[in-house]
Formats: C-alpha cells, structure tokens, sequence
C-alpha cells in the first residue's frame, strides 16, 4: 500500500512537471506556504493554550506546557521567553515566590529576566520593591522582545506585546501606587507607545488617566484620556477599566456643568456589545443609569432622573455591587418631587432585599424615621 502511494505522488509530480515548469513551481510553493501556515498555526495554537492555563492560575500546569515550548523552541531567544514563562508560572504559586525569582535572575537575556522579575513583583504587590529594584532601568532602550501573554486574538489579531511594553507598565502602575506621579507619567506614555493589543491599550491609559486625576490633579487631561478609552475598538463591556472610562468621563463633565454631553457619552456605552457573562451586563446596565439618573437629577429634569433610577433598580439588571445605592438615590429623588408614598416602598424593599448591604438598610430605616414611618 505505501507502495502505490508513492507511485501515485510520483505520478502527480511528473504530470505537473509535463504540463509546465511554472505550473510546477506554483505546486510546491503553495504547499510550502501550507505547511508552514500550518506548522505556525499549530505553535500558536499551543502557545494560547499554554497562557489560557496561566490565565486560569493553573499554574503547575502551565508550567508544563512552558517547559514542552521551550524544548521545541527554534532559538536561544525563544528559549528565553518560555523560561520567562516558566518563572512565572511557579513564583506566582503559593510561597513559591523566592524559586521563581531565582528562575527568572538565571534567564541569559536581560529584558526578558527583568520582566520576569517584575511580574512575580507585581503580581504579589511589591510596588515599592519594583521602584527600588528597577527604577534606575532605562526600559524603553531594550531591544523588542515578544511577549505572548495579553489578551486573545479577537482585537489585534495575531499581535503579541513588547516586553518592554509591559515592564513600564508595571513599573508605571508602581509609581503610581507609591505616589510618584511624575515618574508614573512617563513610564505609562512611553508603554502607550509600545502598546500592540487594543485590550492591553485599554488598561494602560486607564492607569494613565488615574495618575493624571489623582496625582497630577490634570482633570482635563483625565478626562482626555478617559474619552479616549471610550473609542478603542478592542474594548468590551467585560473589561472594567474599559467600563469605567465611560463613567469617569461623565463624572468629568458633570463638573462642568456639561449633561447633554455627560448624556452623551453614558448613551454610548449601550453601544458596546461584547458581554463576557450576565452578571457583568447587569452591573454595567446599573451603573449607566445610576450616572445617567445622576445627571438628570442634577440637571433639574427630576422626572427623567426617576425613570434612570428606576430602570437602575429593575430585577432584570439588578446586581449586589449597587442596588441598594441606586435604591436610595431613587428614594432620594421621590421625596424631592413629593412622591412620598413611593419612597416609603422603595425603603422597605431595601430593608427587606437580601442583596442590600447591612449599611444600606440601615440607612433605609433612619430614613423611614424621620417620615415617621416605621419598617414594615
């Protein structure tokens, strides 16, 4: 039987070799480029698979399938950035910090041993470690290195991260949490440009935009950024930094007196379609109409400001982060058109949900005091 099967590839070859030599060579190169395409497929293929077990923190087994790339890797680069995995994947199991660390200083190349350090660091909060460990690293005059760890293949297709991308990441998040701004600035500036995956842009100019507010007290610039985030095509109703870009940047605008636009902006996050699961829908549903009942309370449309607030409190969309808040503002803003006898309702349900929390009952029943209306 392999017999004849040779015989016949040897039939084909030499039947396209009569026809024509160009026809001949168009034969192999199409099925070189179709193994290749899917020998690649398949690297990629089990490189996914491999920082999916990472992202699920199984991390035992993603140390193995680290390990299984690293022996088939093409180079002593490649090596390097599977070890790097690896490091990774045992300093962030439980007390096994210190061995992954030590994995990581043993790496030959210097940008992917530091990264690798850092992200251990990171990951176990070590702000201050980082800062002092690598703030004098000058992180943006690395050679590029790949980095297959962000996000999925949905919003920039095949692209991987530049390690020096996320090394000043999170050293520019460590500023920010040690409270240098400054330093903060210009290292998550400079990742914004490495930056390859819009879902990984997300996140960066998120913490760019909170060292911008709350240690530069540039709320304009905040609010430039947060506006920004909200146009990224890879951002999706399951990321929160992506989420709250939207709220912040209604917050910005309520300020300024600004609730057409504030409106706007809140309107747009309907837009956003891509859901991860129900919860997450429910809780973003809430707080878009909490801020947009907020910016109709505090525009003087009351009415309007009713109906957000009580499209925020439906059961369809309810979630335990806000319900209780969103029900007491709405209760807030019955009394004040005189709609007593509604807020009394709307207190008692706050009393009576189990989703509400101890404080938000509480507040409820001093409420109910002051009406004179006791907790049913």
């Amino acid at each position: 039987m392999k017999n004849i099967d040779r015989m016949k590839r040897g039939f084909v070859v030499q039947s396209l070799m009569k026809q024509s030599v160009p026809t001949f060579i168009l034969f192999w190169a199409a099925f070189a480029f179709s193994a290749d395409f899917n020998m690649d497929f398949n690297r990629r293929y089990q490189e996914g698979a491999a920082e999916n077990k990472f992202s699920a923190r199984k991390y035992p087994e993603a140390r193995e399938a680290f390990e299984k790339l690293a022996a088939t890797a093409k180079d002593p680069l490649e090596k390097n950035l599977w070890q790097a995995r690896i490091a990774a994947a045992v300093g962030l199991q439980k007390d096994k910090l210190e061995e992954g660390l030590a994995l990581a200083k043993a790496i030959a190349d210097k940008p992917y041993s530091l990264y690798a350090q850092m992200e251990m660091m990171f990951a176990a909060s070590d702000y201050k470690g980082i800062v002092s460990g690598f703030g004098a690293e000058d992180i943006a005059a690395w050679p590029p290195r790949r980095l297959a760890i962000v996000g999925g293949y949905n919003d920039s297709g095949y692209k991987d991260e530049d390690v020096r991308c996320m090394a000043l990441y999170d050293r520019g998040y460590a500023y920010y949490k040690t409270g240098n701004g400054e330093a903060a600035e210009k290292d998550l500036e400079k990742a914004a440009e490495f930056v390859a995956k819009d879902s990984q842009k997300v996140v960066i100019l998120s913490a760019l935009a909170a060292v911008e507010g709350q240690l530069l007290k540039n709320k304009e610039k905040a609010f430039a950024l947060n506006i920004k985030i909200t146009t990224i095509r890879g951002g999706s109703k399951h990321d929160p930094a992506f989420m709250s870009s939207f709220l912040l940047a209604a917050a910005y605008l309520r300020e300024q007196k600004r609730y057409d636009e504030a409106l706007d902006v809140l309107n747009r996050m309907r837009d956003v379609r891509i859901i991860a699961c129900p919860w997450q829908q429910g809780l973003y549903n809430q707080q878009q109409y909490v801020a947009i009942g907020q910016t109709f309370a505090e525009a003087g449309r009351l009415d309007e400001a009713i109906d957000a607030y009580r499209q925020s409190v439906d059961d369809k969309i309810a979630d335990n982060g806000i319900s209780g808040e969103a029900y007491i503002a709405l209760c807030d803003i019955l009394l004040k058109v005189g709609k007593t006898d509604d807020a009394i309702a709307a207190y008692n349900k706050i009393i009576a949900s189990e989703k509400c929390r101890a404080d938000e009952k509480e507040k409820a029943k001093k409420a109910l005091e002051k009406l004179g209306k006791p907790a049913k």
